[in-house]
């Protein structure tokens, strides 16, 4: 376990010194931020919902902004260069599992990228007019448990993105295997449309799968769409599909490793 703990470390350390890929982050989410928020302003106006506020749509952009690049399917282009140019080689002379070696790479950037990033957007969010603005927690228990599902969709996130790893492998194109995963991902998991403005029927079954914990089910829990007895049931679900997309990836992954043939000299 320390071994991986260092290469996350190593990683966390390299993301943080792109500081002008951080305010140009920064600067993107807040258009975009106040582009969704326009938008589905316009949308809810002439389609009226009790279930969901103008103030809780507001709130779940500006949340889904501020951890963007947490919940974000990605794959790193180091890790798709190795697996298209060949260089995996080197990753089988290391004592330790590529697996967890790749995982914890990503974890360590994703961290990083938003812990440089989440700060002045939720500040500003906080400070923009009623009508704009990010609201605090409806309570002290919603924060706690949005804190949890926010780590569990943070792992989530990260264990999908593995499944990007295993495409790659199979399609040798590191571009359309990610970006694939991240389009299902992206409408699952409330990053387009924020799925409490879904029909309910639709809401039914996407609220079950792996992607609706990336981001839906912690900032509803947040926002006070979803109470916290039903966040508490929600999250021991996440958990067991945590478990089962690790136990996936890595018996795939671990397939495609052993039918590795790397060519020349």
């Amino acid at each position: 376990m320390k071994s991986y703990y260092g290469i996350f470390k190593m990683e966390f350390k390299g993301e943080l010194q792109y500081r002008a890929k951080a305010i140009s982050g920064i600067t993107t989410q807040i258009f975009w931020g106040f582009l969704l928020i326009y938008l589905y302003t316009a949308f809810m106006n002439s389609n009226s919902s009790n279930d969901f506020t103008l103030l809780q749509m507001t709130s779940y952009i500006w949340l889904g902004q501020a951890f963007f690049a947490m919940r974000y399917v990605t794959l790193s282009k180091r890790v798709a260069d190795e697996i298209t140019n060949g260089n995996v080689c080197y990753k089988f002379v290391k004592p330790i599992s590529i697996y967890e070696q790749w995982y914890f790479e990503g974890l360590g950037q994703k961290i990083a990228a938003t812990l440089l990033r989440f700060l002045p957007i939720v500040i500003i969010g906080v400070l923009l007019p009623n009508n704009l603005k990010l609201m605090l927690p409806v309570n002290f228990e919603a924060f706690i448990l949005f804190i949890f599902s926010l780590v569990l969709g943070f792992l989530m996130t990260e264990m999908i993105s593995m499944f990007g790893v295993y495409l790659t492998f199979k399609t040798m194109s590191g571009k359309g295997a990610i970006g694939f995963i991240s389009a299902i991902s992206g409408l699952f998991s409330g990053l387009v449309v924020p799925l409490p403005m879904l029909p309910q029927g639709v809401q039914n079954v996407i609220k079950y799968l792996p992607f609706s914990f990336i981001s839906d089910l912690p900032f509803r829990i947040y926002i006070g769409n979803v109470n916290i007895i039903d966040g508490l049931k929600f999250l021991l679900i996440g958990i067991l599909w945590l478990i089962a997309l690790y136990a996936i990836s890595k018996l795939l992954i671990n397939k495609s490793l052993k039918k590795t043939v790397i060519q020349g000299g």
